[in-house]
């Protein structure tokens, strides 16, 4: 008999923490193909860099490393404290705290970039990221830049993303699409442990990026990476 979790994203945290810590291999190499990213596409160097969603600290360190003084921020108290227990540990300088990137709590013109990286936009409803957008907007400096790096959904359902996939240690399908509300339902089993859950994942794709970062005044640029992965880089006049 399996046990049911509900609807939650939890359990791919608790299951697969070794993907966001970056003193594993895996985080150093999420850690390298985001400094690859930044390095390519980003249009500035240096400055002060807010990292929203920073999770343990893999973007937050890539972007120390690659000069800006940074703060990163996540809703997750536990995986604030555990960065800043790593910062230390490995030496970085970086600020954490816990904050809703819906209500930035820094003054107008605070940064020159505001990143999103490692996909964060499913977790995200296109209302959230508006008013996130709007924020970022405010607390760019002018000329500042809002980098996001996130997964083209649509393209990916259209391309059989529905078909069963083995996530160690889940497998996972897609159950159901809603259209009118942009969600896909998708259901994961843990084997080995006898439990299953779904998570409503939201729909992105670069047009409805776009237009959001248009909108709260940005200047708009798009570049496609391989099948799914996109960049876009918008810079506030």
């Amino acid at each position: 008999m399996f046990k049911n979790l509900g609807e939650t994203f939890e359990p791919t945290y608790k299951e697969k923490l070794w993907m966001y810590d970056p003193r594993t291999e895996v985080g150093k190499k999420r850690m390298k193909k985001q400094k690859e990213l930044l390095e390519r596409f980003l249009p500035i160097k240096r400055g002060k860099a807010l990292d929203i969603g920073c999770g343990m600290g893999i973007s937050t360190f890539a972007l120390e490393d690659l000069g800006f003084e940074v703060i990163g921020i996540d809703v997750q108290e536990e995986l604030v404290e555990e960065a800043k227990k790593i910062a230390e540990e490995l030496g970085y300088k970086a600020e954490f705290r816990i904050m809703d990137a819906r209500k930035l709590d820094f003054p107008d013109e605070s940064f020159d970039l505001v990143a999103l990286l490692g996909n964060p936009l499913p977790h995200l409803s296109i209302y959230d990221f508006d008013k996130i957008v709007q924020e970022a907007f405010r607390v760019l400096k002018p000329n500042g830049i809002l980098f996001l790096e996130y997964a083209d959904w649509v393209r990916l359902l259209h391309d059989g993303y529905k078909h069963v996939l083995v996530e160690d240690p889940f497998i996972s399908f897609h159950v159901s699409l809603n259209t009118v509300k942009g969600q896909v339902e998708r259901l994961f089993i843990n084997l080995e442990k006898g439990y299953f859950f779904r998570v409503k994942i939201n729909v992105w794709a670069p047009w409805i990026v776009e237009f959001i970062l248009r909108k709260a005044g940005f200047n708009v640029e798009t570049h496609y990476l391989g099948t799914f992965n996109v960049v876009t880089v918008g810079v506030k006049p």
